[in-house]
């Protein structure tokens, strides 16, 4: 029974595509559905005092909670049952894993590449990395042919 979803969102097309596969499957089995920002090392925050450091990690937060909470909110009537949740996590792949486990997801849908420049042959390395590693299913999701 698939009662949990998790949608690792990070702002791509490849992202846009496995929410809206998350969706269909969400309607077809009842589910709820999580998107979920992380706030990892991507932020630079050398050269900063750690109040400083601290504020950036906040910005990036609030930012991810407030750009997931507007996807939230064009979608609530199609499914409304989505929840946006942020967390923190220097690795990105063990970030969704940890929140999978300590939050009963039973299936995450994840787009095939992501943020980072780098296109692997056939996965990106964050998509990869999770498959690879979860003890539940994973769907990868491909945008389209031209990406």
């Amino acid at each position: 029974m698939t009662k949990n979803i998790l949608v690792p969102y990070d702002f791509t097309s490849f992202a846009e595509k496995a929410f809206e596969k998350a969706t269909e499957i969400a309607k077809k089995f009842d589910s709820k559905l999580t998107l979920l920002g992380i706030i990892g090392s991507d932020i630079n925050t050398s050269g900063m005092d750690w109040s400083r450091a601290q504020e950036a990690h906040d910005e990036a937060e609030n930012k991810a909670k407030l750009d997931l909470n507007k996807i939230k909110d064009l979608h609530n009537d199609e499914h409304g049952d989505i929840s946006v949740k942020i967390i923190h996590n220097p690795s990105i792949v063990d970030g969704i894993i940890s929140f999978a486990e300590n939050n009963q997801i039973d299936l995450i849908v994840m787009g095939s590449h992501g943020r980072s420049g780098f296109k692997k042959l056939v996965l990106g390395s964050v998509a990869l990395g999770v498959a690879t590693k979860a003890s539940i299913p994973v769907l990868i999701v491909k945008s389209s042919k031209s990406n």
